[in-house]
């Protein structure tokens, strides 16, 4: 990568690029290498800037180059740096249609995109997330960049489906205390489906979260020594639960008959539902689910 840049900028000599700019992008080089990415940035993006060197490939690979080292530096606290970098190599690429000089701009890309999905990951606890979310739209553009005729929603549905699942385990870990993880489980699985209707594992986990809360809802209650009418309303509640859960377990069975989880779910829907025959039907699959076994 270094002699790369190396040999960009001595191609900036040979197009005769002004002297002062010349030596703001040589400086904004020297000042990455060794390590004072705060000074190279405000050159680069004077150099950028300058009316004679705003058209420049090379200078935008440059500016590519240090937002790129910047962002792995300090990431994720500023992910726009990321996303400077991807402007910045775009740039490059327009103005520079030679093939040689591409794969260094696109390299940068790649570059990026690992190490936005590695930040993605890091980021991805109860403190952080939002900077995990993101990345996400980041990401997106990143890959379908590179891969034009990649579905953008497919991208999508792997890192909404991880943050669903991420904030599902954090919820249940705690349920009293960890009630607005269930809402950003539900967010990102609800994110996933509107992308992926069939998607197994969100309509799976969303049926789950509703039935959880339904059965939760019964077990933490019944110890009270509650009058009649709060009891009906306890019920109440329960019911509404695994009415929403409902939909999703049937979903789920749909794409996957032969899930022994979801059929024990919907039987325990249909039970505290009042349709027993039902109920007894997939407790019956379930059962014959481990014959074959």
């Amino acid at each position: 990568m270094v002699k790369k840049i190396i040999t960009f900028i001595l191609l900036v000599v040979c197009i005769g690029i002004a002297n002062a700019q010349l030596d703001k992008l040589r400086d904004a080089f020297i000042y990455t290498q060794a390590g004072k990415l705060d000074s190279a940035q405000q050159l680069i993006d004077a150099v950028c800037k300058h009316p004679e060197t705003s058209t420049n490939a090379q200078a935008w690979y440059v500016k590519a180059f240090v937002y790129k080292e910047l962002f792995k530096k300090h990431r994720p606290v500023n992910v726009a740096n990321a996303s400077e970098a991807f402007e910045s190599s775009k740039k490059a690429i327009l103005l520079d249609t030679s093939a040689e000089n591409k794969a260094s701009y696109y390299s940068i890309i790649k570059s990026l995109t690992a190490t936005v999905n590695n930040t993605f990951g890091e980021m991805l606890d109860t403190v952080n997330y939002k900077k995990s979310a993101a990345c996400v739209e980041l990401q997106k553009s990143l890959l379908t960049f590179l891969k034009p005729k990649a579905n953008a929603d497919s991208v999508e549905v792997y890192y909404y489906s991880l943050m669903g699942s991420y904030f599902q385990t954090v919820y249940e870990k705690n349920p009293k205390k960890n009630m607005k993880f269930l809402k950003l489980a539900e967010e990102s699985y609800n994110k996933v489906l509107i992308r992926d209707p069939n998607n197994i594992s969100s309509n799976y986990n969303m049926g789950i979260i509703y039935y959880n809360q339904a059965v939760g809802l019964i077990m933490n209650k019944l110890d009270y020594d509650f009058d009649i009418a709060t009891l009906n309303d306890i019920q109440d509640e329960a019911v509404m639960w695994f009415k929403k859960s409902l939909p999703y377990m049937e979903k789920a069975y749909q794409l996957n008959p032969r899930r022994k989880e979801t059929l024990i779910g919907l039987s325990g829907i249909y039970y505290s539902l009042h349709e027993n025959e039902k109920s007894q039907q997939f407790q019956k699959l379930s059962e014959d689910l481990d014959k074959q076994k």
